[in-house]
């Protein structure tokens, strides 16, 4: 195969470029920049599909495909280390704060369902193209799904990994939206 010759410059320009900016609840009073960050962040959907499979099939059939679950999520790892962003990679974690409101102290939780207070409203990633563009991702609903760890290591720094899901309200009803990817021209925050 040879080389791809004659790219458009509509191609060159939406190329995306660099490390993302990832903002807790943004668009909302608590809004908050998740940072700092190393790796950038790598946001994926996963979509599980089965076939309807009749007499006479030859193979995958258009029209005969059905959704059966839909997964967004986007990974990211934290350099902070404060109380509220462990707190966050630990679901289900039992927190004390002060009268401040800042948390003092994280313990395991009793167990059980999940309290709805713990699930973010949104994440959103902020990616640059060649253009000037962002590509704005945003993911509903989210919570860290994952273990926790951290390493304190001799000449390096401690790191947080978050896998941060997206999940369906079962409280709106359809038509609701896990994720939502746009292009904006600027990213505008509360701060």
């Amino acid at each position: 195969m040879g080389a791809v010759k004659n790219l458009t410059k509509q191609q060159i320009e939406n190329i995306q470029i660099d490390e993302g900016v990832v903002y807790i609840n943004y668009g909302e009073t608590d809004e908050r920049l998740l940072a700092p960050t190393r790796g950038g962040g790598e946001f994926t959907v996963d979509v599980t599909t089965r076939d309807i499979e009749f007499d006479g099939r030859r193979g995958k059939t258009k029209g005969m495909e059905v959704v059966e679950e839909q997964a967004a999520k986007l990974k990211v790892t934290s350099l902070c280390c404060s109380q509220q962003d462990i707190a966050l990679a630990i679901p289900g974690c039992k927190v004390t704060k002060d009268t401040d409101g800042k948390i003092t102290t994280i313990t395991n939780g009793d167990g059980g369902v999940i309290d709805d207070a713990a699930y973010l409203k949104n994440i959103t990633m902020f990616a640059r193209l060649i253009n000037g563009l962002y590509k704005k991702i945003t993911i509903y609903n989210v919570l860290h799904l994952g273990s926790f760890g951290l390493k304190a290591v001799q000449k390096a720094e401690g790191e947080i990994a978050l896998e941060l899901n997206a999940h369906f309200d079962p409280t709106q009803g359809d038509g609701q939206n896990i994720y939502k990817i746009e292009d904006v021209t600027t990213i505008t925050t509360g701060a």
